[in-house]
């Protein structure tokens, strides 16, 4: 069993004592493996994608964030239902991209296909490395990469919302220095995960330090300019993304945004429609890593904002 499967068994169903609830796809195009939260036949689901620098599986902090978002979701005044289903993608070193692009690919092609719900009703979410994948997602849906089939939409995705996404690959930026003390990542520890992504590590000791790491359009997203982004409003009908300013990720993530904005609106998108946050005082992922303080955390302003924003996107 892989990690992520072997966590969310162990340490999400079998504690509550749930049985699990694992979509397995095989076909043409690939395969996928993804993990419910809440009710599979629920009206609204969030396609997500657990950070770990692809190279950790998803975490007891991503279990509780999770269930407790269905939980307190669920419990609102919509009369939609809502779940979470977490995709189980293969792991660096082992499995090195486009594999993962290909697996969450596989995953929605089945939601949007297969389900009997109209896109609108699917999200995409992710943290960290997850929301790499996400960005990598959206952008392979508007300009194929060539080693991974064409996903076409006959209409936009609900949304997608996005917390603390690693957007490039680059260690020099100046927030790097600025919040070295502030933040729990290092660069020497993302140099060497994106390098085994890539599948350019060290093949005689993987776990050194490859220097200066980049990837491609699909992977380094916050380098494309904003004609990359034009159109984006077809396929989501709108984006929250949300980071703390203690982060090393703030410049790149704030060069996201940049380019981001100028596409959607280039392109013909109501700028309203994108929203980001920078929460003061915050590191990487809060809203995840808060749920694993004693007593479970009291929300954030950032994870208050992503309900609102999701509460108010689905159907009353």
């Amino acid at each position: 069993m892989a990690p992520t499967s072997e966590g969310y068994v162990n340490s999400y169903c079998k504690p509550q004592g749930l049985e699990p609830r694992t979509l397995k796809l095989n076909n043409e195009n690939g395969e996928g493996i993804a993990h419910w939260i809440g009710d599979p036949d629920a009206d609204a689901v969030v396609l997500y994608c657990h950070g770990g620098g692809y190279t950790q599986p998803a975490s007891m902090g991503h279990y509780r964030y999770l269930s407790r978002l269905v939980k307190d979701l669920n419990g609102t005044q919509s009369k939609a239902s809502f779940s979470v289903l977490m995709l189980a993608y293969s792991l660096a070193p082992e499995a090195a991209h486009p594999t993962q692009l290909r697996e969450v690919a596989v995953v929605l092609e089945h939601l949007i296909h297969d389900t009997g719900r109209p896109p609108s009703k699917f999200f995409l979410a992710g943290d960290s490395a997850g929301g790499n994948l996400v960005m990598s997602l959206l952008s392979h849906i508007l300009h194929p990469h060539p080693d991974v089939f064409r996903l076409q939409l006959d209409s936009p995705l609900g949304g997608v919302f996005l917390l603390s996404p690693w957007v490039g690959f680059r260690t020099d930026y100046p927030s790097f220095k600025s919040n070295a003390r502030l933040d729990l990542l290092s660069p020497f520890a993302l140099r060497k995960w994106s390098a085994m992504f890539l599948g350019t590590a060290n093949r005689f000791n993987a776990e050194s330090d490859p220097g200066p790491v980049s990837g491609d359009r699909w992977t380094d997203v916050c380098l494309n300019p904003p004609s990359w982004w034009e159109g984006m409003h077809h396929v989501i009908s709108g984006a929250f993304i949300c980071w703390g300013a203690h982060e090393v990720f703030v410049d790149s993530i704030r060069e996201l945004e940049r380019n981001l904005r100028a596409g959607w609106t280039d392109g013909g998108g109501d700028h309203e429609r994108v929203i980001l946050l920078e929460s003061a005082g915050e590191a990487h992922v809060a809203p995840i890593s808060d749920t694993m303080l004693p007593g479970g955390g009291k929300k954030s302003d950032a994870q208050l904002a992503i309900e609102e924003w999701l509460n108010s996107r689905l159907p009353q």
